[in-house]
């Protein structure tokens, strides 16, 4: 017959393993963003893209090779906007969830552009998402239609997410580019 005796040492080991499991899982899934109360306006050297999407949607958004945000982890009662302020000039926005999609646009200064990334019908365990660019007209209706909260990345944020796993992240968008480059 086995030894069925309680050991407490044992038991309290594989309880506390279990929280600090819980902790360290939390802290990856969550995204380090704060809110804003305002976002940043375009000026005379730079043009702001507001890039508009739910968590559920679980993008990544890319400037190029630059990390932008992601809305996984965002507010689940609101929609999130991640403002970004870009140099003028031409611009490939990836948005990266299940599938990988994309937009070029050819900012200027002191203009806003509208982006919004959203999930289609897929198949179970999946995310397919699409990014369709707004015009001003249909970004005013989001916003008045959406609770929206406008959401801020640090650079310390943008530094481990593209370190995490070696680059992975970075190495998938700069094939992705590529990709788009060459066809």
């Amino acid at each position: 017959m086995a030894n069925k005796r309680f050991r407490p040492a044992l038991a309290s080991s594989i309880l506390l393993m279990m929280v600090f499991g819980m902790a360290f899982l939390g802290a990856c899934a969550s995204a380090k963003y704060t809110v804003m109360q305002e976002p940043p306006k375009p000026d005379n050297r730079s043009a702001v893209v507001y890039i508009y999407g739910s968590s559920s949607t679980k993008a990544e958004v890319w400037d190029g090779e630059k990390p932008v945000g992601t809305f996984d982890g965002g507010p689940w009662s609101a929609i999130g906007c991640m403002p970004w302020r870009a140099t003028p000039g031409s611009h490939t926005f990836v948005a990266k969830s299940s599938n990988t999609v994309h937009t070029t646009m050819n900012l200027q200064a002191n203009r806003s552009y509208y982006i919004e990334v959203h999930t289609v019908p897929s198949p179970p365990f999946t995310t397919l998402i699409i990014m369709r660019e707004l015009n001003q007209d249909q970004e005013t209706a989001f916003r008045k239609r959406y609770k929206i909260k406008n959401m801020s990345f640090s650079d310390e944020w943008r530094k481990d997410f593209l370190a995490y796993q070696n680059g992975k992240r970075l190495k998938e968008v700069q094939a992705y580019l590529q990709k788009i480059k060459n066809s």
